[in-house]
């Protein structure tokens, strides 16, 4: 028999689900979308909410754009799409406590107060907290030190129409107060959710982000109440490495990608960079891997399908350690900006964010000069063609992949050869099969 909490879930889906075949609201550009960023609170999971009366948290952390139905009611009054407390006749004021999936550094915020013309939260402040003990387990330390977390993760998330009893909230609150939070986002008004003033944007002072870089969780406060469509925290996802100076200390990295670098991503759509052809589109377009900054997810990359040529037994090669089969698919990309001049291409970056068991099993990248070649000619040219109008040649030997991370070859690794080379085009192999989020090609530009 199905629970109340199961049925409530069930309709609000519907719910949702009817919504997004209504009206869908125009994409907005961000000023950070522009950069390397990724959104932090992509993948979160809340943890708590002091009240989800009109629309659950959830909501608040989706990657979609907010829909809006005007004609679209339920049991608790008018469907919003976003976090939505009822009106507050108590003490206090409404909050919510989140798990990042990463550990973050944040620079940038987004807050869209999108069909919330009467309703939207009056005013809003945002803290970050590094909720990790030497003492706790990941599991531990991410979600199951807030009380009640595990039983609404278990649930799939909040219900709606439901709130938090002042006990619950004061637990809440204790368990918060065992950690140091930043503030990111003093008190701030918000506007209402028309069409011109439903975009917030706020950048993070230099001081603040430097405190804030680690984070773990984020805590949204709503002064008093009211509702929010959307917030996105734009920054980098941060890994633990070893301190070369103290094994037994850890230092926070940004990947490579997000860092200042001499020469521009001679690749990226941004530059003029252009994804032309590849051999399988079950998944995915060429043009996804030159897109601005990372991928939201694996719809966002490209993807082949499974090679259905594959050996039943996959054999390596012992001295290569590579599987032993020349199974792939293939991918062309035209770089931007008239490609790289003749100091060459300086460095690659291959990303297999998202990709956690479908990555390819490892990358080759060839490359040409094809100045005044059509683009269709240079597609149609198999590498080995020493006869054709172009001639590919290697410019990263066959190297072996990782799941979810990025793969840099710089001037100084010896798979990366014929940087000295003009490169216009440039041919990415993947063995045998899987997917790629972004391929960056970086060098001294012609034009």
């Amino acid at each position: 028999m199905e629970s109340v909490t199961d049925a409530k879930n069930h309709d609000a889906d519907l719910i949702h689900e009817e919504a997004l075949e209504s009206v869908v609201t125009p994409v907005h550009n961000s000023p950070f979308r522009d950069q390397n960023f990724t959104n932090l609170l992509s993948s979160s999971r809340v943890l708590f909410a002091t009240d989800e009366w009109f629309a659950r948290a959830e909501n608040l952390v989706l990657d979609s754009d907010p829909i809006f139905d005007p004609n679209l009611f339920c049991n608790e009054g008018k469907v919003m799409d976003g976090w939505e407390t009822r009106r507050r006749r108590e003490a206090g004021h409404d909050w919510c406590v989140i798990a990042v999936p990463h550990k973050g550094d944040v620079c940038g915020i987004e807050i869209d107060t999108a069909f919330f013309t009467g309703n939207q939260a009056l005013r809003v402040s945002i803290e970050v907290a590094k909720c990790c003990k030497a003492d706790m387990e990941e599991e531990e330390w991410k979600y199951t030190w807030m009380p009640g977390a595990a039983i609404r993760l278990a649930q799939q998330g909040g219900i709606q129409g439901t709130g938090m009893s002042f006990d619950q909230v004061e637990r809440a609150a204790a368990a918060c107060n065992d950690f140091n939070w930043t503030e990111i986002l003093s008190m701030t008004e918000l506007r209402p959710g028309y069409e011109e003033t439903r975009m917030h944007y706020f950048t993070i002072p230099e001081e603040v982000r430097r405190e804030a870089t680690g984070f773990t969780h984020v805590r949204v406060n709503y002064y008093p109440d009211g509702g929010v469509a959307r917030m996105r925290l734009w920054g980098h996802p941060v890994e633990e490495i070893e301190s070369t100076i103290n094994e037994t200390l850890k230092e926070l990295a940004i990947p490579a990608s997000a860092k200042t670098y001499p020469h521009p991503e001679l690749s990226c759509e941004k530059n003029g960079g252009r994804g032309l052809e590849c051999s399988n589109k079950h998944y995915g377009v060429a043009s996804n891997l030159i897109r601005q900054g990372y991928g939201k997810d694996m719809g966002d990359g490209w993807e082949t399908a499974r090679n259905p040529k594959r050996p039943p037994i996959i054999i390596k090669d012992p001295k290569t350690n590579l599987v032993d089969s020349p199974l792939m698919d293939w991918a062309v990309l035209k770089l931007g900006m008239g490609g790289s001049d003749s100091s060459g291409i300086s460095r690659i970056i291959v990303d297999t964010k998202h990709f956690k068991g479908n990555f390819p099993e490892s990358v080759k990248i060839e490359a040409c000069d094809a100045a005044g070649v059509s683009d269709d000619v240079v597609c149609g040219v198999t590498p080995g063609n020493s006869d054709g109008p172009v001639t590919w040649f290697p410019l990263l030997h066959r190297s072996r992949m990782g799941p979810d991370r990025e793969h840099v070859f710089c001037e100084d690794s010896s798979a990366l050869v014929n940087t000295d080379r003009t490169v216009t085009h440039v041919r990415v192999s993947i063995y045998p099969d899987g997917g790629l989020s972004r391929v960056r090609v970086y060098g001294q530009p012609a034009k």
